[in-house]
């Protein structure tokens, strides 16, 4: 059976490599727009998916970390 996916966002794995190289970085929209060079409003959107997936938490100083027990 052939079931349709969503498609990969390869910025969105970029992220997911940073953060799985580096599990103790925290780094805001700015600072991981910059880092892959892309608009702070894609990072912002990619980072906050990442959030619904369970792969990162959102701080209360808007730091994007990997969640407790993120394995990939």
């Amino acid at each position: 059976m052939i079931t349709i996916a969503e498609p990969l966002d390869l910025d969105v794995l970029r992220i997911r490599h940073e953060f799985l190289s580096m599990p103790d970085l925290r780094a805001s929209v700015d600072q991981m727009a910059a880092r892959i060079g892309v608009h702070t409003r894609h990072a912002h959107q990619m980072l906050e998916a990442l959030v619904d997936e369970g792969f990162l938490t959102h701080t209360a100083d808007n730091q994007y970390v990997r969640a407790t027990g993120a394995t990939s």
